[in-house]
């Protein structure tokens, strides 16, 4: 990189957020207003149109920025858009946002004011991690304003990367970072516990926030970003250069290093020291996901979310369609096993077509198995489907929400009813394939002995479990501490489930996001875990892990 041109040094402090270190020009984001109307021009009812037309789009992108980081970072941050979601369905919000308007508000005024208070109730909360929310209501109604106007951000460049500098970002803003693009950034506000600070560590991008007011005739200045010291240094002496530049040689050396011996891991298996394999597997949303999977060296598919296209279409799919794309997904993994879970809709996967009931609490609702045991041939065209797609590769199958004996011998039934009208029909398929359950009740882990001699493997959902263990919605910010702080209950449970299922024989695999916890590794080998099936971002990592556990 040139030497840069000389002017008076300038130091800036700051929260560093990831340990990283990067050099270029600073580039400031610039907000390019839109037509924002002050006073309501259509009338109060075309008002309330306006304005749920624009939640409804906000609603779209956020789940679309759900899918994006999924792909991205894995199942833990992809959640940060859950909660998201979960504000623009807020009822309170909604309520607040219609009576601005039918008191004769524009949509941008009622939008402003509504998440003005909103914001400043969060803000007023004395724990850190609640009161960083505020900053997701602003990204949320910014998100919401965005439709209703032309609003746009940009950084003017010249094409070349570039350090970003902001009052703030948000994580819609920091999901949609080009890495190619951004070597780092630097905002005035912001904290170490905003969902913003998570995504950067997570993408694994310098930042430097809380820095305090920056002037812009520093825009186009070189800079020198630390985030691992928590500074900037602006217009620096070439002493200063040469010192940091040493540094990310040291840098690149480190991560060199690390990655060069996780991809040595990529086509080995993943081993402990004490020479006990554990299988690396991947959870998928879908078949668009299959390539990330074998690219980063997955064993196989620990949990494939069956329900991809039911979610993708206006009506019920029929038995070929979702034969045809089970076989696809089955037939790219070469053999590898696909453990497929049968279809889970309810909760948070609302489709219109299936006419499901609003209900107080969907969690604990009608929803997964208790809806295919409810309508039986939507249930028994998926399991033909199944079976069909099983003569094409290696397939298991697993149910969802499992809380009875009951349940997992009716569905037994239905799957054998299955195999036999497809042996009439001459349709191939695997009359061996493996059939297990979800841990993710605190019933299936009191059942757990009984319901072992029912299937082949368990598959821990330590997401649900957690939430109905610990009597806490998992999409409720105000609760994230409560789970991060009593993991105990749940390792308690994952080992009887472990116990139970190896003492006849089956195996165990875990599908949550404690499977990418490296820190639980050494104990899910401790317990003999067969298998832990994490998002793609994460597979590496965890067969890194696998190999130094004792």
């Amino acid at each position: 990189m040139q030497s840069p041109e000389k002017h008076e040094a300038l130091r800036l402090r700051g929260i560093g957020i990831t340990a990283r270190r990067a050099e270029g020009r600073l580039r400031f984001l610039h907000r390019v207003k839109g037509s924002r109307r002050s006073k309501p021009t259509l009338g109060k009812e075309a008002e309330w149109a306006r304005l749920s037309a624009a939640l409804a789009a906000g609603r779209k992108k956020t789940a679309l920025l759900y899918d994006r980081a999924l792909q991205m970072l894995g199942e833990n941050e992809a959640r940060i858009f859950e909660i998201h979601a979960m504000f623009l369905e807020d009822e309170d919000f909604l309520d607040a946002l219609r009576s601005e308007i039918f008191r004769g508000m524009s949509s941008e005024e009622a939008l402003e004011r509504a998440s003005r208070e909103m914001e400043a109730m969060l803000s007023a909360l004395p724990d850190p991690y609640l009161s960083a929310r505020a900053a997701d209501i602003r990204d949320v109604s910014r998100t919401v304003m965005d439709f209703l106007t032309d609003d746009a951000e940009r950084a003017e460049t010249d094409g070349q990367p570039y350090l970003l500098v902001a009052d703030d970002l948000s994580p819609s803003e920091t999901i949609l970072l080009e890495k190619s693009q951004i070597l780092g950034f630097i905002t005035a506000r912001g904290t170490a516990n905003s969902h913003t600070a998570i995504l950067a560590r997570a993408m694994g991008i310098p930042a430097l926030v809380s820095v305090g007011t920056l002037d812009e005739s520093i825009d186009g200045a070189y800079a020198l970003l630390d985030a691992e010291e928590g500074t900037l240094s602006v217009f620096p002496t070439d002493g200063e250069i040469d010192a940091f530049r040493e540094k990310l040689k040291s840098d690149d050396r480190i991560a060199l290093a690390h990655d060069r011996y996780l991809r040595s891991l990529l086509n080995k298996p993943a081993v402990t020291k004490s020479g006990r394999r554990i299988l690396v597997y991947a959870n998928l949303g879908d078949s668009d996901e299959v390539a990330g999977a074998l690219a980063n060296g997955a064993d196989g598919i620990g949990l494939l979310r069956s329900e991809f296209l039911y979610l993708g279409c206006s009506d019920y799919p029929t038995e070929e369609q979702l034969f045809r794309a089970y076989a696809e997904i089955v037939e790219r993994m070469q053999g590898k096993r696909t453990v497929m879970r049968t279809l889970d809709v309810g909760a948070d996967k609302r489709i219109p077509y299936f006419g499901l009931p609003e209900e107080e609490n969907p969690a604990l609702g009608f929803r997964a198995i208790r809806v295919c045991l409810a309508r039986r041939e939507l249930f028994k065209t998926q399991l033909r489907a199944m079976l069909r797609a099983s003569s094409h590769g290696r397939l298991s199958i697993m149910l969802p929400m499992v809380v009875s004996v009951n349940e997992v011998r009716e569905s037994r039934r239905l799957l054998e009813e299955c195999m036999e009208e497809l042996q009439r029909e001459s349709q191939p398929f695997d009359s061996k394939l493996e059939f297990g359950i979800m841990i993710e009740t605190p019933a299936a882990v009191e059942m757990c002995e009984e319901l072992a001699e029912l299937v082949d493997f368990f598959s821990v959902g330590t997401n649900d479990l957690s939430q109905y263990t610990l009597a806490a919605d998992r999409q409720n910010p105000a609760l994230d501490a409560l789970f991060r702080e009593n993991t105990e209950p749940i390792l308690r449970m994952i080992r009887k489930a472990a116990a139970a299922i190896h003492s006849r024989g089956g195996w165990i695999g875990i599908c949550g996001e404690m499977a990418a916890d490296l820190h639980l590794t050494q104990y899910f080998a401790d317990i003999s875990v067969d298998e832990l099936s994490v998002s793609v971002p994460y597979l590496l990592g965890v067969r890194g892990k696998i190999c130094e556990c004792n």
